[in-house]
């Protein structure tokens, strides 16, 4: 393998944290939530209202985007907001809201 075949390759590292985000985009809650989020940051109640599920599993969905550092979230006086931070994340995502 050539030296500029190598830098086409991610560390094994890239790798299985690339994996990790690809695990965690592998549900369609969890897809639904960052096809929203890639308009725009917003918090949980719109996306409960929008996807029309309990607050409670939009909350352990979130906790599974966070946790795989995906999605961050501020305060913003008494609600959280969240927006995509994961920029292989991002890029799936505009892929298939392209399709």
């Amino acid at each position: 393998m050539t030296a500029v075949e190598r830098t086409h390759f991610h560390s094994n590292k890239d790798m299985i944290n690339d994996a990790r985000v690809v695990k965690a985009l592998g549900h369609p809650i969890r897809l639904k939530i960052l096809m929203i989020l890639n308009r725009n940051e917003c918090n949980v109640k719109h996306l409960w209202e929008c996807i029309g599920i309990e607050q409670a599993s939009i909350s352990q969905h979130l906790a599974v985007l966070r946790k795989r550092a995906i999605i961050n979230s501020s305060r913003r006086g008494a609600e959280m907001r969240y927006a995509i931070a994961n920029p292989l994340a991002q890029k799936i995502i505009t892929a298939l809201t392209q399709n």
